[in-house]
Parts: C-alpha cells; sequence; structure tokens
C-alpha cells in the first residue's frame, strides 16, 4: 500500500501546487518525507504502480469537457506505456467516450478505496463529465465492497456516489473495531456483534409448498427489501421450472389477484382492492 500511494503522490507532485509534504498532510492527513516528491525515479514504477502514478497525475493535471478527459501533451509516454487510447489536438491528449472510460477503470479499477489516495472531488468531476462511466464505476465498487469486506452495496446507495464514500467508510470503520476486539482476545462470534447488517454469509432452509407461496407472496412484492425481492424472484422461477402448476399463482399478490391488496402502502403497479 505505502509503494502504492508514493506512486500517486509522485504523480499528483509533478504539478508545482502538490510538491510541498505540508500541502500533501492538508490533502490527507498523511506525513510523507520530502524524497518521495523530489525523487524522480519514474522509470523504476513497476506495472502495478503505473495506475496509481496516473491517477495521482489525473488528480493533478485533468480538466474534463464534454465527454472527454484533457491532458497536458507532455504525458504521453506515460499514456502510452500504459496502453492507453487517446487523439492528440492542440498540444493537448483527449480521451474521448470510449477512450474515457477505459482511463477511468484504469486508474480506478485496481485500486483500494479505503487506503489509496486519491481525489474525491476530481472523481465527482469526470461522474458528471463522462457519460456511462458511473455504471462501470459502481460495478468496481460492488466488487471491491465484497472482496474488501465481505459485504453488499444496497441498492439505494449505489444510486448516489457520495452515499456510497459514506457507507465505505462505515464499512472500513465496523471492521477495523472488528480486528481491533478479536486482537485485544474477544471471541469472534462476540465480535461479529460490531460487523454491518450487510456483512454476507451463507445459508440453507427448507420450506414446503405453502411455506414457499406465503414467501413469495411477501417478499416477490415491490415492497420488499432489494436483496430479498431479488432471492424470491429467483426461487421463484426456480421452481416453476420444476412444478409449474403448481406454482402458477405464486408470487406478489397482485399479480393473481388484479389489483394490489397493500392500501396506501401501494407502489402504484397495479390499482387498488377499492379502485
Amino acid at each position: 500500500m505505502q509503494r502504492q500511494n508514493s506512486a500517486y503522490i509522485k504523480g499528483l507532485a509533478l504539478f508545482p501546487e502538490f510538491n510541498d509534504p505540508v500541502k500533501i498532510n492538508e490533502m490527507f492527513g498523511i506525513h510523507i518525507e520530502k524524497n518521495i516528491i523530489t525523487e524522480k525515479n519514474y522509470e523504476e514504477l513497476s506495472k502495478e504502480n503505473l495506475p496509481h502514478f496516473i491517477r495521482g497525475i489525473s488528480d493533478a493535471f485533468l480538466k474534463t469537457g464534454e465527454n472527454s478527459l484533457i491532458f497536458p501533451e507532455e504525458f504521453k509516454e506515460y499514456f502510452i506505456e500504459a496502453g492507453l487510447k487517446f487523439e492528440i489536438e492542440n498540444e493537448r491528449l483527449l480521451f474521448r467516450k470510449d477512450n474515457a472510460i477505459e482511463f477511468c477503470r484504469f486508474i480506478y479499477e485496481g485500486m483500494d478505496f479505503s487506503y489509496n489516495l486519491f481525489s474525491k472531488e476530481k472523481l465527482f468531476k469526470i461522474i458528471s463529465s463522462i457519460k456511462g462511466f458511473y455504471e462501470k464505476l459502481v460495478f468496481i465498487l460492488e466488487e471491491y465492497i465484497k472482496r474488501k469486506y465481505y459485504s453488499t452495496l444496497p441498492e439505494d446507495i449505489k444510486k448516489d456516489i457520495k452515499a456510497i464514500f459514506i457507507y465505505l467508510d462505515g464499512l472500513k470503520g465496523a471492521k477495523e473495531a472488528y480486528l481491533k476486539l478479536v486482537n485485544s482476545g474477544v471471541d469472534k462470534e462476540d465480535a461479529r456483534y460490531i460487523l454491518p447488517m450487510g456483512t454476507m454469509t451463507n445459508i440453507v432452509m427448507t420450506m414446503n409448498a405453502r411455506s414457499l407461496y406465503n414467501f413469495f407472496a411477501l417478499r416477490c412484492c415491490n415492497r420488499a427489501q432489494s436483496e430479498i425481492r431479488e432471492l424470491a424472484n429467483l426461487m421463484l422461477k426456480e421452481v416453476k421450472k420444476i412444478a409449474p402448476t403448481l406454482f402458477g399463482k405464486a408470487g406478489a399478490p397482485c399479480e393473481s389477484l388484479g389489483y394490489c391488496p397493500e392500501g396506501d402502502f401501494s407502489c402504484g403497479r397495479f390499482p387498488g382492492m377499492n379502485s
């Protein structure tokens, strides 16, 4: 992690405003040695650390246009080395449309969003400028959260990038607290109480046909929480393959009734009982 962040700082510090450990400390709350900034051994950057170095360049120099990213021409060799595709126009490097999305994927896909250095402000500008990137970023973040925190990214939170980072801060704090408890001698079973509700687990359950009908009626409804609704619909799809006649009318009640029995809580998909 230290080498990755050092590579990022080397890229960031190419901009004179950031060529100062005090400025870095103000931005990220970390102390660094001056030699990390002044040592110009960019040729020693490993392939693994190149995305972090280029992300530092991006956070310092990037300008956004309409569905495009713009850089000074001086960084051409670094981008070529990374295998990135761009255009040159008026001594500027332009990443447009798919090339812009690929650039963003390159600098964000392999990073640790909790511990690697990056500018949220610059990321927000990219999201607002590059169409189609937010969907890619959400997928990257979902995979990161699964891998790093054994957790999920709820549907409503993934709609807002700022909400996602609030969620990430919570996941980070919970995991760090869990590890501290375990390392202090607390049993893992008790320490787990501090972990988020979204922590993934494996369960095995059995239901008869009557219980399944009841489950589908409650959890296939649009009012059910998104993850349990997704699970219920997947289960319904499977049982219909096995017993299509038996489960032909299973699912959300409105599907078979033709009206919604939820009253004032109706999602509006079907008319109410008294409509």
